[in-house]
């Protein structure tokens, strides 16, 4: 077990242990319990990715084709836990809700869509150490929750099994011999070299735990554990598998029972997998993943970052900017696990979630400051992608953007790339040279250096001109009627609409658009780009998509029983047993 250390050593904790300092980022199988090396986190495409040939694959998003090796699997790279699974662990571990992540360094990847910490510095070290010790201190002051045991019946038989009790949830699962005796020398230090109270000493213990690679990176491992190899790859471990399900779809650790059932081996099994996974989607704790789910991928913690003409959007105020984020969270959650469940709903519902503030921008008066389920103009509002949030975010900072709003269209929801931007493409004339957003980028998409990339996204973002910079809807632009015509290839079929919500129609019935959130959602639970080894597992994730009408509680369990999320490929020169 190693443990984040001070460059000097300064602290009881760095004095029993003595663990030289580490880049976290490259630490090797035997810092987790086994041998060789693990594939790089920092890699984007985790082996794979954008021209590699996968079958619907970026470079061919919209055809699963076919669906390759089905016992093949890609990589498992080592990844810390991102700062909301900090978060949420240290909540349902501790009962600690102060949510120290917060101030850590961001875990948006610029590599990839979704959380994922790219890299940890020094100052990542120190903030590490730092929320260890603030919550150790923090239990030791109510201490009998965490307790299975009185101390007052013998205080050294107690913290046996605290440490044993303890060190399982924190570690996702049962200790080692050598990892029971470590813990049990650091408690043993704790009470007699320094003295400590039972207390202090157990909260030795609970510091060395939070400071530990154990405990902040998924492997869920145990040093000792068999590794069970099937051809050319490895089954997970059922801790390994009861620590992935959690993650993905509660994003925290396992529970109880979760832990019981790996230790039981009812998760050896693609059935009893799917029977946790249901389970845990039952919990409230999955609403917030779906919520965290759609800000990643719309990109949505970026709309502080988007600043707006005061003169034109007076009212464009940090708290408009958390209600609008509020109101996406509380429509997806509602759509998924209120509502039918299903992707037509998140593109389609012709209702939101909206406060007095929001209601001015919807210009559907509200009087209450908390958001309200509230029935839409369903002429002018269609889902997800007419709300103020992926408006605003995609929006000028004085009027509407049909580029960024098509590039996130073309992106994210229909899972194509864009290639590079040539260097000389000349900028869109600004509002004051006269005519419609429309009709300047129109003129703008006509430069032979522009048309390539924007022939692709601005059509589809046409369709978003009766909205605003901010969403506000309009029928008219800079005095001349707005067009928000266009056409769009999907599925093999030119589809015509006349504005967004006839585009959000076409895309919630879309094949490709499917696909693309299957896509989407197993890089989210994988926690990388997929690769040739996951073609199967995607097409097989996306089948059972379709199959149950599009409803995302069934994606995210057919994901959870795919081949890539309970296999893995060993590491280019791991050494197994």
């Amino acid at each position: 077990m190693r443990l984040l250390s001070r460059a000097a050593v300064s602290s009881p904790l760095d004095r029993f242990w003595r663990a030289p300092a580490v880049a976290l980022v490259g630490l090797t199988l035997s810092a987790v319990g086994c041998s060789g090396a693990i594939g790089d986190p920092s890699d984007p495409s985790g082996g794979g990715g954008p021209g590699t040939g996968i079958p619907g694959g970026p470079s061919n998003p919209g055809n699963p084709g076919n669906p390759g090796d089905p016992s093949a699997a890609g990589l498992m790279p080592l990844q810390r836990l991102t700062n909301r699974e900090y978060n949420n662990t240290v909540r349902d571990l501790l009962g600690d809700t102060s949510q120290p992540a917060s101030q850590f360094a961001t875990d948006r990847d610029p590599t990839f869509v979704f959380r994922r910490p790219n890299d940890i510095a020094v100052q990542d070290a120190t903030l590490l150490r730092t929320a260890a010790e603030s919550l150790a201190a923090a239990a030791v002051k109510n201490l009998q929750p965490l307790l299975s045991c009185n101390p007052a019946t013998g205080t050294d038989a107690c913290a046996q099994q605290f440490i044993a009790s303890f060190g399982q949830r924190a570690f996702r699962r049962p200790l080692a011999t050598t990892e029971v005796d470590r813990l049990t020398r650091l408690y043993n230090t704790g009470r007699t070299t320094l003295m400590l109270s039972f207390a202090d000493a157990i909260g030795l213990v609970i510091e060395g735990v939070l400071q530990s690679s154990e405990f902040l990176f998924h492997w869920e491992a145990a040093p000792t554990e068999n590794v069970v190899r099937e051809g050319a790859v490895v089954r997970l471990g059922p801790y390994q598998i009861a620590s992935r399900l959690s993650y993905f779809i509660w994003g925290s650790m396992p529970d109880d029972a979760l832990l019981s059932a790996a230790a039981s081996g009812a998760l050896e099994t693609p059935a009893g997998v799917e029977t946790q996974a249901r389970r845990l989607l039952a919990d409230a704790k999955a609403k917030e993943t779906l919520s965290a789910f759609v800000s990643d991928l719309m990109e949505l913690d970026m709309l502080p970052q988007k600043t707006k003409d005061a003169t034109a959007y007076p009212q464009y105020t940090a708290a408009l900017q958390a209600a609008m984020v509020g109101e996406t969270a509380a429509f997806t959650q509602n759509a998924v696990f209120g509502g039918d469940g299903k992707l037509a709903t998140l593109l389609g519902a012709k209702y939101s979630y909206i406060n007095k503030a929001l209601g001015d921008v919807y210009g559907t008066p509200q009087t209450s400051t908390d958001l309200t389920r509230t029935d839409l103009n369903p002429a002018q509002r269609a889902g997800l992608l007419t709300e103020p949030s992926f408006l605003a975010l995609t929006g000028a900072t004085d009027g509407s953007h049909p580029v960024r709003r098509g590039h996130a269209i073309y992106t994210k929801l229909l899972c194509h790339e864009l290639p590079p931007p040539p260097a000389n493409v000349p900028l869109a004339k600004p509002a004051s040279s006269g005519g419609t957003t429309r009709q300047r980028f129109t003129e703008h998409d006509s430069n032979t250096c522009a048309a390539a990339c924007h022939g692709l996204m601005d059509p589809i973002g046409f369709a978003f001109e009766n909205y605003d910079g901010i969403g506000q809807y309009r029928t008219m632009d800079n005095g001349q009627p707005v067009d928000a015509t266009g056409t769009l290839e999907l599925d093999g079929t030119t589809h015509n609409f006349n504005n967004a919500v006839e585009l959000a129609g076409v895309l919630a019935g879309s094949a490709e658009v499917q696909q693309c959130f299957a896509r989407q959602w197993l890089r989210y639970a994988l926690y990388r780009q997929e690769s040739d080894a996951d073609a199967a597992s995607l097409a097989t994730a996306a089948s059972h998509f379709t199959a149950a009408g599009g409803k995302f509680q069934d994606l995210m369990v057919a994901i959870a029983t795919t081949r890539s999320f309970r296999y893995r490929t060993p590491s280019p020169g791991e050494v197994l047993p």
